[in-house]
């Protein structure tokens, strides 16, 4: 395969251009992902996960089964002793998760905590459940950061935005009199100032890829087609190219310009661009 076979197949992608609908589908496809987000917590079917996280499943049932102390803390509120252990098999179960479930799990898990927090009559555990909600959100920042799919940003953005204000308005209804709890509140704060800015921009970022696909989608084959023109791509890379160039064209004839933006900016990626 030569350099010319790729650059050619380059020029008869960009001659392909989604047509008028694209957009619209797009929208809709994003609307109709956004009307799915429920607030009660993930349900994921044990078998789909790894073995890991089936132990964790089998693990966790014996203890409910044969330790009843564990069985309260489950439904625990912020104010009982229990509710240390509780956040601490939260966090066991998430980190046992396959990759792809951390971040609605982490998510399901700042939930609870916000609603724990809205219900509390006491303020035994607000450090503990205040430092967890600092970290979740953190993690979820980075995660986030991760996604390279448009639609899938914009939509967890959308929900990360929602969780933000629930936890805002949980804040507000916490005694900071005690030092501790003053500063885990402030730190927390900071972080959701933080969380908040860079949410938005993903979220904004991901809006203007979905709303001007194929102006984004442009650029980038032209920066592939440079890219090519200076490298000396083996046989297997060549082979590569091709193949993700094919899957973006199909992909384009049928209208979906932010699925085909996606392979080539992972393109990109892959020839250092």
């Amino acid at each position: 395969m030569k350099k010319s076979e790729l650059i050619s197949r380059i020029k008869e992608l960009k001659s392909i251009k989604p047509d008028e609908n694209w957009l619209i589908l797009s929208k809709k496809a994003l609307m109709s992902q956004i009307s799915t987000i429920k607030p009660q917590s993930v349900k994921t079917p044990i078998f789909v996960f790894s073995w890991k996280y089936k132990l964790a499943g089998i693990i966790c049932a014996i203890m409910l089964l044969f330790g009843g102390m564990i069985s309260f803390a489950y439904s625990a509120p912020v104010d009982n002793p229990l509710y240390g252990l509780k956040i601490t098999l939260s966090k066991a179960f998430i980190s046992l998760a396959p990759q792809s479930a951390k971040m609605e799990l982490r998510m399901a898990l700042t939930e609870m905590i916000t609603k724990d927090l809205n219900k509390k009559v006491g303020e035994y555990n607000n450090q503990l459940a205040i430092e967890t909600l600092n970290q979740n959100l953190d993690a979820i920042a980075i995660e986030l950061k991760q996604i390279s799919h448009p639609q899938q940003i914009a939509v967890l953005s959308e929900k990360i935005q929602k969780e933000t204000l629930k936890i805002k308005e949980s804040l507000k209804q916490i005694p900071t009199d005690k030092p501790e709890v003053a500063s885990a509140v402030g730190r927390l704060e900071n972080q959701l100032q933080q969380v908040e800015s860079e949410t938005f921009t993903l979220k904004n970022e991901a809006e203007q890829k979905i709303n001007n696909c194929p102006v984004y989608l442009d650029n980038s084959l032209n920066q592939i087609k440079d890219k090519i023109d200076a490298l000396n791509l083996s046989d297997e890379k060549k082979s590569s190219v091709l193949e993700q160039l094919k899957q973006a064209d199909e992909l384009l004839a049928a209208n979906h310009c932010v699925d085909a933006l996606v392979i080539m900016e992972n393109l990109e990626k892959d020839l250092g661009i």
